[in-house]
């Protein structure tokens, strides 16, 4: 390209001056950048900061009360209010006759791929020694429990490992769930105890745990997904509770609910996070968020019979569309508060967490409930959008407006999920069931005959660029697929159920 431009320079020196000289040069231009703007160099290389905001099509949120919000700067703007970036904008689609569409997975194959994906993140798991000490020399002398981890691809994982069990009844993997929680459970009230006991030294030898982020709780991360999970396994065997995972999502419902930084309006963010860009502030909200944070709090008004908390997730949700659901139904990666501005590409996953996020809250909620009718609108958009940029293989990409990126495992199984749960709730119309099966059936493709998952795009910040997503790493089996094509093949088999 750089070649093109000092070429067509020299060339248009040598020309006398003119009036068709003149039309000469500016036809030139006009070619220079029209093959600069389709080579896709101006996607590439624009400065996320240097492209305006979308106007929102979203509906004002009703207002209802939220647990108590963490001072912030200012409350976020109802709506952006300058044009979509031409960076931003849907690309045309290949021409659908170009490739036949694959056809939609059957039962046999689904079941097969979430049990395979179940068994392979099946661990040994044994518990430790929690006895009572008189110092933390003996606390690193006692035996620490095994098989067991806490971050919230695993949180993610397990859950689809309970919902697994509906469609395949496999007694192991039950167990399993089961018995972690529990261990988990233990070992945090022993770790507690010895917080309590010798105080900062103890909490130093508490975070030097496989329950680190358990004892810091500095974030959703590190906590709303195994919460979401545990407070999910309580509710089907409530014979088996213990109070010790009681008293761990106890906690975490407290922190969530009491603790964890909000906008005036009720809406979590990340008061300390920017983006990956180093031009990108401080003070961001993530569609991530909503699983992290509202999931949780949906599961939690579940188990405790109080409508508040489902109905502080689905406000979360439509604060969050104000901000970052296009006019195509599809989310940006985020939003900067200070700078009132979207992030400026639609990646995959964060738009999965969104719709995972929909429809685990629309599922809570009372049919009478005033905010359902919003969140509802805000879930079909999103799947009327997702169905335009699905590939014909079933599969959708790394940033979803863009065909030519690669394709994303994570964020085609969230996308089955939602668009399953939406058809067997009767949402949409039932002919949307076989969009579902197509994605499983390009999932079918990913993975492994030992349950092993391709093509994830590991954890992944709010980029500046595209090739920020397009050069994330999507290689080996990246435990962030896992729990979602567990949950997509379940939720699409629950279907053939009825």
């Amino acid at each position: 390209m750089t070649l093109t431009l000092l070429v067509l320079n020299q060339s248009m020196k040598k020309l006398p001056v003119s009036i068709p000289t003149i039309v000469i040069k500016l036809s030139l231009c006009t070619v220079v950048l029209t093959l600069v703007s389709g080579c896709g160099w101006f996607h590439r290389h624009t400065p996320w900061h240097k492209k305006s905001a979308p106007t929102s099509t979203q509906p004002s949120a009703t207002a209802t009360a939220a647990p108590a919000a963490t001072a912030a700067p200012a409350a976020a703007p109802a709506s952006p209010a300058t044009p979509t970036p031409a960076a931003a904008a849907t690309p045309a689609n290949p021409p659908a006759a170009s490739v036949e569409p694959v056809a939609p997975a059957t039962d046999d194959e689904i079941r097969s791929v979430v049990s395979r994906v179940a068994k392979h993140i099946i661990k040994p798991l044994a518990d430790g020694e929690y006895p009572a000490i008189t110092n933390i020399a003996d606390a690193k002398a006692a035996k620490a429990p095994e098989g067991i981890n806490w971050n919230y691809p695993w949180g993610v994982a397990l859950y689809g490992m309970e919902r697994s069990t509906d469609v395949t009844g496999d007694k192991d993997v039950d167990n399993f769930v089961i018995q972690h929680d529990q261990i988990c459970g233990r070992y945090y009230h022993w770790l507690a105890g010895l917080i309590t006991q010798f105080g900062d030294e103890g909490k130093t030898f508490a975070r030097s745990s496989r329950i680190r982020p358990l004892i810091s709780l500095g974030n959703l991360d590190s906590c709303g997904a195994m919460g979401n999970q545990i407070v999910e396994s309580l509710i089907r065997h409530p014979d088996q509770a213990t109070a010790e995972e009681k008293e761990v999502v106890e906690r975490i419902a407290d922190y969530i609910a009491t603790k964890q930084a909000r906008l005036p309006d009720g809406t979590l963010w990340r008061p300390t996070s920017a983006g990956d860009d180093k031009t990108m502030k401080v003070g961001t909200v993530w569609p991530d968020d909503l699983y992290m944070g509202a999931v949780f709090l949906t599961r939690w008004g579940v188990y405790t019979h109080d409508a508040r908390f489902i109905d502080d997730a689905a406000t979360n949700i439509i604060n969050q569309a104000k901000l970052t659901q296009d006019a195509d139904g599809l989310w940006f990666h985020g939003y900067f508060i200070n700078e009132s501005q979207h992030a400026p590409y639609k990646w995959g996953r964060g738009n999965g967490w969104v719709t995972v996020t929909l429809v685990e809250t629309l599922s809570a909620m009372d049919e009478n409930d005033p905010l359902r009718p919003q969140v509802l609108d805000i879930l079909r958009k999103q799947i009327d959008g997702l169905k335009k940029v699905q590939s014909p293989d079933g599969m959708w990409h790394q940033v979803l407006d863009h065909p030519e990126v690669w394709e994303e495992t994570s964020c085609t199984a969230m996308f089955a999920y939602g668009i399953a749960r939406a058809v067997n709730k009767g949402w949409i119309d039932a002919s949307n069931m076989d969009v579902a099966r197509r994605a499983l059936a390009g999932i079918a493709k990913k993975v492994g005959p030992d349950g092993s998952v391709a093509d994830t795009c590991h954890g992944t910040n709010i980029g500046g660029t595209l090739d920020f997503y397009i050069n994330r790493p999507h290689d080996g089996d990246d435990p962030h697929g896992h729990g979602p094509v567990m949950l997509a093949g379940t939720e699409v088999l629950a279907g053939s159920k009825k």
